[in-house]
C-alpha cells in the first residue's frame, strides 16, 4: 500500500472547508501534458520519492515506491499500457492453447545488465518466488497457479488450477524477472538490499542504494531496445512531502509522482502538474472478529459518521471521487459498458454522512451508549490521519470515544489481526480488474496469518468466498459483473470496510521535461522514465 504525506494540523471540524486542497485545478482523468517531447538523450534525471521501509523487492515489499524504482531495472513478462491493456515485454508472444494453460515465449538474445544471458531457469526461478518464496505477498494473486515449468529453452508454461479471467493482466505486475544466480547468492532476505540489488534486463541498472537516502541507476549497457533518454537516474528519498517539494522548488530534483498533498506541490515555479485517474481506494477496515466491531450495527454507525465528501473537499477538490465499494470504479472497465457498470455501482447501498442515522444504528447495537476505542492511521500517510481525526470528532457526537493512534512506519506491514480496531489506509489495484482489490481484502483465506493478502477487517463470509471464486473463473465479462454485483450487495450490507475515496495519481515535473504517458499503470509497472523526455 502506498504511504504518503499531506501536512495537516489537528482537525476538529467536519471537513467542509478545503483545508489541504487547492492549487491548480483541472478535470479528472487527463494528464496535464500531452506533448511528445524530444528524442534527445540527456545526462541525468533527478527524481524524488517518499521514504519506504524494507528492500527494493516488489515480491516482498508492497509499496508503490518499490515497484516504481524496480520497474526501471527489472522487466515483467508483459507490460501494462497507459490504459491498462497488456502488451509483450520479456515475452515476445503468448499462447493460450486451453482455458488453464498459458505459454510465454521469451525473447531471444536478452542479457542481464551484468552481461549474462537470460535463461529459462532465470524465468522459472523468478516466477516460482510467487509460489514458494518466504514473505512473498504476491502469492495472493498466484493461488490459482498449479505449476510453472520450462518448455525447451525458450518458453515457460504456466498451468492454472482452473480458468482465471484476470490472469493475463496479473502477469503484468507480478512477474519481475531477476537473475537467479545473483539472487541465490544474496539469499531471500538479501534480495533488494544494498548488498543484493536485483539484476534485471531493463533499460537501466542499479549502481548503488543507501536506504532512506538515495538510489543511483545508469543505462544498462546490454539493453537492446531504443536508447533510454536519461543516461543516469538519481532517486532521492525524502521523509516528508514538504521536504520533497522544497527540493523540487530548488531544482535539486526534476520531478516526483504519487504524492498526496496537492497544496504542498502547487504553484512551484518552473514546474507543471500531472494528474491521471487513480486505481486506489482509501478504506476504513473494521476488525469484524473483535468486539465491538463484530456488531454490524456498530460498523454501520461508523460508516454513517464518516464525512467522505468533506474529506474530498479538504484534500483533493476536483481530483478525487467518493468510493462506492472496495474496488475503484476504474477497475470495472473491462467488465461491461459504462452504462452497465454504472447501473451495478449505483445499485450498491451507501452510507452517506448522517449523524442522526449513525445514532439510530448505534442504538440497535449491543453498545447503545457507545464505547471507547482507537483509530489507527499510518504515520507516513497524513491524508488517512486527517480522515481519522475528523472521524474521531464525529464519533464523539454519537457517544463513541476514539483516540487516533499513528502507527510507526516499521509496524504498518505487520498490522493485522487483533492489533487492528479501526484502520484507515490506502489499498491500490495492481492490475486493471476489479478482482485485484476484491481478491485481496475480502476472502477469509487472505487473513494474515496464514494468508498472504490484506484482509485487515478479518472478514469471513462463505458466500462471498464462493462468489469471488466464481466470478474469477467465469469467462464471460457480463456473468462476472453479475456475480460481482451480488457480492457488492453483501459486503455493503455487512460493511467490514467503509470505502472512503479514490484520488487521482498526481505528479509534478520540471518544465524542462514532458511525460505524455503519465497514468496509474505507467508509473508503477513499466520503466516510466523512458517517457520522461526533454520538452524540446
Amino acid at each position: 500500500m502506498r504511504k504518503h504525506l499531506c501536512i495537516m494540523g489537528i482537525i476538529a471540524l467536519s471537513l467542509t472547508v478545503a483545508a489541504c486542497g487547492g492549487g491548480e485545478g483541472g478535470s479528472r482523468g487527463t494528464a496535464s501534458n500531452s506533448a511528445s517531447g524530444s528524442s534527445k538523450s540527456y545526462p541525468e534525471l533527478k527524481w524524488g520519492v517518499i521514504a519506504f521501509p524494507g528492500p527494493i523487492d516488489w515480491n516482498k515489499n508492497p509499496w508503490n515506491q518499490v515497484t516504481s524504482i524496480e520497474s526501471l531495472v527489472v522487466q515483467d513478462l508483459v507490460e501494462l499500457k497507459p490504459n491498462g491493456e497488456v502488451k509483450p515485454a520479456l515475452a515476445s508472444s503468448i499462447e493460450h492453447p486451453d482455458p488453464t494453460t498459458y505459454v510465454y515465449n521469451i525473447r531471444s538474445g536478452v542479457k542481464f545488465s551484468d552481461g549474462k544471458p537470460l535463461t529459462i531457469a532465470d524465468v522459472v526461478y523468478s516466477l516460482d518466488r510467487n509460489l514458494v518464496g518466504k514473505e512473498v505477498w504476491t502469492k495472493v494473486y498466484w493461488e490459482d497457479v498449479a505449476s510453472v515449468s520450462p518448455r525447451g529453452t525458450s518458453a515457460v508454461v504456466v498451468k492454472l488450477k482452473h480458468p482465471y479471467a484476470p490472469w493475463p493482466a496479473i502477469v503484468g505486475s507480478t512477474t519481475p524477472i531477476i537473475e537467479k544466480a545473483a539472487a541465490e547468492k544474496a539469499g531471500e532476505k538479501g534480495i533488494g538490499t544494498s548488498s543484493g540489488m536485483p539484476i534485471g534486463t531493463g533499460p537501466w541498472k542499479f549502481d548503488s542504494m543507501k536506504p532512506e537516502v538515495n538510489v543511483q541507476l545508469s543505462r544498462n549497457p546490454y539493453w537492446k531496445g531504443a536508447l533510454p533518454p536519461a543516461e543516469r537516474i538519481s532517486i532521492s528519498v525524502f521523509k516528508t512531502e514538504s521536504s520533497e517539494a522544497l527540493a523540487l522548488r530548488s531544482g535539486a530534483i526534476d520531478g516526483t509522482f504519487s504524492y498526496f498533498s496537492p497544496k504542498t506541490f502547487a504553484n512551484i515555479p518552473g514546474t507543471r502538474p500531472l494528474a491521471a485517474p487513480g486505481a486506489d481506494v482509501i478504506l476504513m477496515a473494521m476488525n469484524t472478529s473483535q468486539p465491538p466491531f463484530n456488531d454490524v450495527h456498530v460498523r454501520r454507525a461508523i460508516a454513517y459518521a464518516t464525512n467522505v465528501k468533506g474529506a474530498i473537499n479538504a484534500l483533493f477538490p476536483g481530483q478525487a471521487e467518493e468510493a462506492i465499494t472496495v474496488a475503484s470504479k476504474a477497475t470495472f472497465a473491462n467488465l461491461g459498458s459504462k452504462s452497465q457498470v454504472a447501473a451495478v455501482l449505483n445499485a450498491v447501498p451507501r452510507y452517506e454522512f448522517n449523524l442522526a442515522a449513525a445514532k439510530r444504528e448505534l442504538a440497535k447495537s449491543a453498545y447503545p451508549h457507545g464505547f471507547t476505542t482507537q483509530i489507527e492511521a499510518n504515520v507516513n500517510e497524513q491524508d488517512s490521519q486527517l480522515v481519522a481525526q475528523v472521524l474521531a470528532a464525529n464519533l464523539a457526537k454519537i457517544g463513541i470515544t476514539a483516540k487516533v493512534h499513528v502507527v510507526p512506519l516499521d509496524e504498518t506491514t505487520s498490522l493485522y489481526g487483533k492489533e487492528i480496531t479501526i484502520y484507515i489506509d490506502e489499498f491500490y489495484s495492481i492490475y486493471p480488474d476489479a478482482d485485484s482489490l476484491l481478491a485481496a481484502v475480502l476472502p477469509s483465506s487472505q487473513i494474515r496469518p496464514p494468508g498472504a493478502g490484506f484482509n485487515q477487517a478479518e472478514y469471513r463470509n462463505t458466500e462471498v468466498n464462493n462468489l469471488l471464486a466464481s466470478e474469477a473463473a467465469a469467462p464471460n465479462p457480463a456473468h462476472r459483473l453479475h456475480l460481482i454485483e451480488k457480492l457488492l450487495g453483501i459486503i455493503s450490507r455487512e460493511e467490514p470496510y467503509k470505502p472512503v475515496y479514490t484520488a487521482d495519481v498526481l505528479g509534478r515535473l520540471s518544465d524542462r521535461y514532458v511525460f505524455p504517458t503519465f497514468s496509474w499503470w505507467t508509473v508503477l509497472f513499466r520503466p516510466w522514465a523512458f517517457d520522461v523526455r526533454p520538452a524540446s
